[in-house]
C-alpha cells in the first residue's frame, strides 16, 4: 500500500511538473483592491487544490469529532441508564419484599438524578399510597402524569387514590380516559363498575355491565358475567322497590326470573312488590309457582308469614301439607310444618307432628331440640324442657331458622338476596342441622 502510495505521488509531481513546462503564462489573481498578484496558471492550480484539501480535511475533521462525541455521550448516557436500571431491580426487589423505607431511599436518589424516571415515581407513589399518605402517593403519580399523560398504569393509580378519597367523580374521569384509550379494557370497566356499586348507582352499572361482557374476556369468566348481570338486575329491581317505584321493580324482577328461572330472591322481591300494591294473592300465586319451579324453602317460610299476616294460617298449613306429601322423606318440610304449629299455639299438632315424622336420634337438629324444648315448656315439662334446651347447646329459645350461603358458609338468621360475604346472589339455604359448607 505504502508503495502504490509513493508511486502514485511521483506520478502526480511528474504531471504537475509537465504541466508547469507546458503552462508557463501567468494569471492575474485579485483577492482585493490592493492585493493583486501575477502567478502562474500552475500555481493556481496547486493553490486550488491544497484549498478544496483543506477544506475537505477540516470538512471531515469536524465530522468525525462529531461522532467521537456523540459516541462519547451515548457510552456515558448507556453508562448512566445501566446504572439506573441497576438501582432501580435493587429498589424494586426492596419493594417487593416489603422494605419500604429501603426502597424508598434508592428509588429517590434515581429521581435526583432523573427526574423523569416514570417507574421511579410510580413506586415511590406505591409506597406512600400503602403507608397511608394519599396526598403525597397523588403528587407522585400527577408528575408521573406530566411526564406521560396517557400511560394507562399512571391513570390506574391516580384512579386508585381518589377512590380511596371517595372522589367518585375524579375517579370515574380517570376510568373513562383508559377507556377512551381502549374501551374494552377489562381492569378498568370492573373498576368503574365497583365504584357504581358502592355508591348504588345500579342502572350505570347496568350499562358497564353490559360493556363487560361484550369485551374480549375468557369464556368462563363471561359465564361467570352473566351470572353477575342477573345479580344486578336484582340489586335495580330492590332499589325501584325501596323508592316506591314498584312498577319498574316489577318489569325488572320478572324480567329476572324470564332469564333465570331458578333466580328464588327474585321470586321473593316480585312476591314484595305485590304485597307493596296490596296484591295478596298475587303474591301466594307467585311465591307457590316459585317453589314448585325450585323448591327452596325459604319462599315457603315468606308465604307462612304472609298468611299469617292476613289471618289465613290454614292455607299455608295445606300448602305445607301438600309439599309433604310431594316430598315425604324431607325432614326440613316436617320441622317447619311442627313449628308453625307451635307458632300458632297448636301445641299439641306441633308435638304429634314431630313424634310422628322426626326422629331425634337420626336427625339432630338443635333447632328441632329448641323447638321442642318450648313444647315442653308450654305442656309445662319443664325437666324435659331442660334436657332438650341442653341438646341445642344453651341457644336462645325463640326458635329462629338460620340461613347459610353455599359459597362461603355465612351464616344469617335472614334471609338475605346477596351475600355479604363473598359477595354473590341466590346462594342461601335452610340450614337446621348446621352442617353448611361452603
Amino acid at each position: 500500500m505504502t508503495k502504490l502510495a509513493v508511486s502514485l505521488f511521483i506520478i502526480f509531481i511528474a504531471a504537475l511538473g509537465y504541466l508547469a513546462i507546458l503552462n508557463k503564462e501567468t494569471v492575474t489573481l485579485k483577492l482585493g483592491e490592493n492585493h493583486i498578484y501575477e502567478i502562474p496558471k500552475i500555481a493556481l492550480i496547486l493553490l486550488s487544490g491544497a484549498f478544496g484539501a483543506l477544506s475537505m480535511l477540516i470538512i471531515v475533521a469536524i465530522r468525525d469529532t462529531k461522532h467521537y462525541i456523540e459516541n462519547w455521550r451515548n457510552q456515558r448516557q448507556q453508562k448512566r441508564d445501566l446504572r439506573i436500571q441497576e438501582a432501580y431491580g435493587r429498589g424494586l426487589d426492596a419493594f417487593i419484599a416489603g422494605k419500604d423505607e429501603e426502597a424508598e431511599e434508592i428509588f429517590n436518589r434515581i429521581i435526583q438524578d432523573e427526574l423523569a424516571h416514570l417507574n421511579s415515581l410510580l413506586r415511590l407513589g406505591d409506597i406512600a399510597f400503602k403507608t397511608g399518605n394519599k396526598g403525597r402517593a397523588k403528587d407522585f403519580y400527577t408528575k408521573a402524569r406530566e411526564i406521560q399523560p396517557r400511560n394507562i398504569e399512571v391513570l390506574f393509580s391516580l384512579e386508585k387514590v381518589f377512590e380511596a378519597e371517595q372522589k367518585w367523580n375524579e375517579a370515574l374521569r380517570y376510568l373513562d380516559n383508559i377507556l377512551e384509550m381502549d374501551e374494552e379494557n377489562p381492569n378498568a370497566l370492573y373498576r368503574k363498575r365497583e365504584v357504581y356499586e358502592t355508591n348504588k348507582n345500579w342502572e350505570a352499572l347496568l350499562d358497564v355491565q353490559y360493556k363487560i361482557l361484550k369485551s374480549d374476556i375468557p369464556q368462563r369468566e363471561k359465564q361467570k358475567e352473566h351470572k353477575n348481570l342477573a345479580g344486578y338486575k336484582y340489586e335495580l329491581g330492590c332499589h325501584y322497590l325501596e323508592k316506591g317505584d314498584i312498577e319498574k321493580a316489577k318489569k325488572v324482577l320478572k324480567a329476572i326470573i324470564k332469564l333465570d328461572k331458578n333466580f328464588s330472591s327474585a321470586y321473593l322481591a316480585l312476591a314484595e312488590s305485590y304485597l307493596r300494591e296490596g296484591n295478596v294473592e298475587e303474591s301466594e300465586s307467585l311465591l307457590i309457582k316459585g317453589y314448585e319451579t325450585i323448591p327452596t324453602l325459604a319462599l315457603l317460610m315468606r308465604l307462612e308469614d304472609i298468611l299469617i299476616g292476613v289471618g289465613e294460617p290454614g292455607r299455608i298449613i295445606d300448602i305445607y301439607q301438600k309439599a309433604i306429601q310431594n316430598n315425604p322423606a324431607d325432614p326440613k318440610l316436617h320441622f317447619l310444618l311442627a313449628k308453625l304449629y307451635y307458632r300458632l299455639e297448636m301445641i299439641d299438632y306441633a308435638f304429634e307432628k314431630i313424634n310422628a315424622a322426626l326422629d331425634t336420634a337420626t336427625v339432630d337438629y338443635h333447632y328441632l331440640h329448641t323447638l321442642l324444648g318450648n313444647i315442653y315448656e308450654k305442656r309445662m315439662q319443664h325437666d324435659k324442657a331442660s334436657q332438650e334446651f341442653k341438646k341445642a347447646l344453651k341457644v336462645d329459645k325463640p326458635v329462629l331458622v338460620p340461613f347459610c350461603c353455599h359459597e362461603c358458609g355465612y351464616t344469617t338468621k335472614d334471609w338475605l338476596g346477596r351475600c355479604p360475604e363473598c359477595k354473590s346472589w341466590n346462594t342461601f339455604a335452610i340450614d337446621l342441622d348446621g352442617t353448611c359448607k361452603a
